[in-house]
């Protein structure tokens, strides 16, 4: 995880320390301002919620207290730094405020008191309150200020004091505190209803916030995360779960690396990025990445889970990538998906929480019953400042009634699922995970990690292409929709039998040829089906040079050239220019690195791979090697931007 903490407040000219989930610093200073229309407004509602649910949720206290920690570098949620930052725009470490109806006492430091001073008007006029002011100076305990407090409380004929029951005491303030608050000879009753009730409905601020942090959890998960397995998995590569859990937290700090215009400052994750395979998984938010590599072989799957904050408002998005995915796998994951946009489309506003784990159950129970047992008990909580709205959890007991303006993480799965065909422990147990942030807005519920798809042909991986062509011949055509699942990316397996007989061999060819005709790579023919789309050759056909005095007169430093005129790309290698027709070229890219370094990687297309099968000339020189790809770096980034754009263009 990385070191830094970013702040959480509301914007300001200088960023706030601290906020809803952790964050280090005192959270105040002299730039920061307190926002008094949005005070008064919301100071006004908590007043209303209070008054209109008194008994229900408040406990029929008459005052009640809030009492925040000091800060700290752990992440973590707290009713307590909640309410700081709703009401206030940032968090107070050490602060104790106590709500009466004619008075709001405040007992802090000499500095946080001077910023508090400038919301008397604006209470007073809100909900008629007199603010009042503690002031704890250095070296005391503020012993003295909790019995002004206190007795403050009792001449307002107060004998019921609500507290947050479930927030422990934390530092020497808070437990001198609770110690005062037990021994006060009022009740003391849990108000910890009353807040989640309070922070349930975001107004349109939060729900900005909310959709902003949103926005960037998506992003990351498909500017970053996506492309990162996809190149880990074509390359081979050992990587270990954490080793992508601390590049993924530093991409979302960093929220130009994938194109979200937000301020760094304003940004912080909710708990390190999850990533989990070869069979250990562990469904919830609390679960970790350990420093185990990414497993990726047949059959395999990977669950991944990013959630940020912006302005400490939370979002969070999870997918479930499938490797080669057998029968059970590919059914599991479309009930899954079907499941939760059930639960998705039963997020409506006079709906009691409790319909949105029915309808996700509904949907289990009728297309795979056997998987009930594996379902999650729930179908996931409210967000916003907190990452756990505990009051509106997804499960079948919640009656509460949902509300236009929540905003829930809808997240469900299927945990410990054994797969009959490994044998393994790392390919027989596997779980698969979903999940989005949704806002129940005016025209119903608004999927804000969208741009992010679950669709099963952009989660489904298949990279034994070659096995399955070979075996394709001897297994009858299935046409169920699972069975015929369609994958994102081919990935090229370098376990291929060289041992086959010739016969069989050019069955395959023949086959492999039939299926990606209409999908091959420009060739130098023209176009035989009526499309955009090139007919392959033979291979014997592409010559850029027919002897090597009709190369160009290579340049003096070695860069690569593009010769127009042969369709040729020049590549310096080992100290001579070495041509290579475009059309054996399947992709080409570049990009830069922090170095100002620039790198160009092509791609070959080799016979006798699902996009290029073999053709009577390679069959012949089944001996030789083949150029599977090449990477050059440079400097100059101009002249490999205008190489990549000359090779695109000459392969059209």
């Amino acid at each position: 995880m990385a070191e830094h903490r970013n702040g959480n407040g509301q914007q300001s000219s200088s960023k706030p320390s601290g906020g809803g989930g952790g964050g280090g610093g005192s959270g105040v200073g002299v730039s920061y301002q307190i926002d008094l229309e949005n005070f008064a407004k919301r100071l006004e509602a908590l007043y209303g919620n209070w008054k209109e649910n008194k008994g229900e949720l408040w406990g029929n206290c008459e005052a009640f207290a809030v009492a925040t920690p000091p800060a700290s570098e752990d992440l973590r949620y707290l009713k307590s730094s909640a309410l700081n930052i709703w009401l206030l725009g940032y968090e107070f470490p050490e602060t104790i405020m106590v709500f009466s109806r004619k008075q709001l006492h405040f007992l802090c430091s000499a500095k946080k008191s001077s910023l508090i001073e400038v919301v008397r008007k604006s209470a007073k006029e809100a909900v008629g309150a007199e603010v009042v002011i503690h002031v704890k100076g250095k070296g005391e305990d503020g012993s003295v200020q909790m019995d002004a407090v206190l007795r403050a409380v009792r001449e307002g004929k107060g004998s019921v004091l609500g507290y947050l029951a479930k927030e422990a005491p934390m530092g020497a303030l808070l437990e001198l505190w609770s110690g005062k608050i037990k021994d006060c000879g009022m009740e003391v009753v849990d108000v910890t209803n009353g807040l989640s009730d309070l922070f349930a409905v975001k107004d349109v601020e939060e729900q900005k916030n909310v959709r902003k942090a949103a926005f960037l959890t998506a992003s990351v998960m498909k500017n970053f995360v996506v492309p990162k397995l996809e190149q880990v998995i074509d390359e081979e590569q050992k990587v270990s779960h954490s080793a992508l859990m601390d590049e993924t937290e530093k991409t979302v700090l960093q929220p130009a690396r994938v194109k979200a215009k937000l301020r760094p400052e304003n940004v912080d994750i909710c708990y390190p990025p999850i990533f989990q395979s070869g069979g250990q998984f562990d469904l919830r938010s609390s679960a970790t990445s350990n420093d185990e590599n990414l497993y990726y072989e047949s059959a395999r799957v990977i669950i991944c889970a990013v959630g940020s904050r912006y302005n400490s408002y939370c979002s969070n998005i999870a997918r479930t990538f499938l490797i080669d995915a057998n029968t059970l796998q590919s059914k599991a994951y479309e009930v899954l998906l079907k499941a939760q946009d059930a639960a998705i489309a039963a997020l409506k506003p006079g709906e009691k929480v409790s319909s949105v784990y029915q309808a996700v159950l509904s949907v289990v129970e009728r297309d795979a019953p056997e998987l009930v047992l594996n379902l999650t008990k729930s179908a996931g909580t409210g967000i916003g400042l907190e990452f756990r709205e505990s009051g509106l959890t997804l499960n079948a007991k919640n009656d509460r009634v949902m509300k236009q303006g929540m905003i829930f993480n809808v997240s469900l799965g299927f945990q410990n699922l054994q797969s009959p065909q490994n044998s393994s422990s790392k390919g027989q147990n596997f779980s698969l995970l979903l999940a989005d942030t949704v806002v129940l807005g005016p025209n119903g519920p608004d999927v804000c990690t969208n741009i992010s798809s679950k669709a099963v042909k952009d989660v489904a991986y298949s990279f034994n292409e070659d096995e399955e062509e070979e075996e394709r011949p001897k297994v009858k055509q299935e046409t169920s929709r699972i069975d015929a699942l369609m994958s994102k990316t081919t990935l090229r397996s370098d376990h291929s039998e060289h041992n086959k007989e010739e016969a069989r061999r050019l069955h395959q060819a023949e086959l492999a040829r039939q299926k990606n005709e209409e999908t091959a790579r420009r060739l130098a023919g023209g176009s035989g089906n009526g499309d955009s789309r090139s007919v392959s050759r033979p291979s014997s056909e592409l010559v850029a040079y027919k002897n090597v005095n009709d190369l160009p007169f290579p340049k003096a430093d070695l860069m690569i050239q593009i010769d127009q005129k042969n369709e040729a790309i020049l590549l310096p290698i080992y100290g001579s220019m070495v041509p290579f027709h475009v059309s054996t070229v399947k992709t080409v890219s570049n990009q830069s690195d922090t170095n100002r370094n620039s790198y160009i990687r092509i791609i070959f297309n080799i016979p006798g791979t699902a996009f290029s099968p073999h053709d009577a000339n390679s069959l012949k020189h089944q001996g030789s090697i083949y150029l599977k790809e090449v990477s050059f770096r440079s400097k100059d980034s101009r002249h490999i931007n205008e190489i990549v754009a000359q090779i695109k263009t000459l392969r059209r």
